[in-house]
């Protein structure tokens, strides 16, 4: 159900770029490629503390479906909004010990995130400061084949964390600007804590095209449930890893 919020919001959002455009009003359509690795531990149920530890190449390899876009629209008041959303589409095939099991896990991750923004410009650089929120979507779905039976499980989890943050981008060349930007969120009101920060640089090819190259980390500690029965999940985790990206200005 998340996910197909998360799609209709973002038709809903291009449909208003098309439509909306005017004078008054500036665009940002960035498309992007993150290669993450993904560390930290997790629970489901009864299984407390399990590792997570998946490297850039096991999530290339197992990828079945991605997409990841970044959309801005400022008005000439300085104040503005932002959309990005991202997710991931996993597919694993394990076999255990002589052939005996096999596991398909199967995961899908998304992420959300909806800001208000004010810019404040000076000569050489920009200001942004923002706050809204970061929608998690995770659903895991596990089927297991062995001697003594083929279990299967599925779990679906989402949760909204309240974010602030700020983005500043100073000019260090005339085609070349560096951007620095971190957030904070969580604060005990859906996740205990999360945050983001992202670093790296831009080179404008054009009044209206630039290229990015960033390395960007986000973590996130949710808890839900009681611990030691069915209800609980945990997840403390952090990703991780550069990002490739263009910037159109309309």
């Amino acid at each position: 159900m998340l996910r197909n919020i998360a799609l209709s919001t973002l038709v809903c959002v291009l449909a208003n770029f098309l439509s909306a455009r005017a004078d008054d009003w500036n665009f940002v359509v960035a498309p992007y490629a993150l290669l993450p690795s993904i560390s930290g531990d997790a629970s489901i149920g009864r299984v407390d503390g399990v590792d997570v530890d998946v490297n850039t190449g096991d999530i290339l390899n197992s990828l079945d479906l991605g997409a990841m876009i970044q959309l801005e629209a400022r008005h000439k008041s300085h104040f503005g909004g932002m959309v990005n959303y991202a997710f991931m589409d996993l597919g694993k095939n394990v076999d255990g010990p002589l052939g005996f099991s096999n596991v398909q896990a199967d995961i899908f991750q998304g992420l959300l995130e909806g800001f208000v923004t004010y810019r404040l410009p000076f000569d050489t650089s920009t200001l942004d400061v923002y706050g809204g929120a970061r929608w998690w979507d995770i659903h895991v779905d596990v089927d297991a084949t062995t001697p003594l039976g083929n279990p299967s499980y599925s779990r679906h989890e989402g949760w909204v964390d309240p974010v602030i943050g700020a983005r500043w981008i100073p000019r260090i060349a005339s085609e070349w600007r560096l951007l620095l930007q971190g957030d904070i969120g969580g604060f005990d009101l859906a996740s205990h804590f999360s945050w983001c920060a992202q670093g790296g640089v831009l080179w404008d090819a054009s009044e209206s095209t630039s290229f990015t190259l960033l390395y960007k980390a986000l973590s996130v500690d949710y808890e839900t449930g009681s611990r030691g029965t069915s209800s609980y999940f945990q997840y403390d985790t952090i990703t991780q890893g550069p990002l490739l990206g263009v910037v159109f200005r309309l």
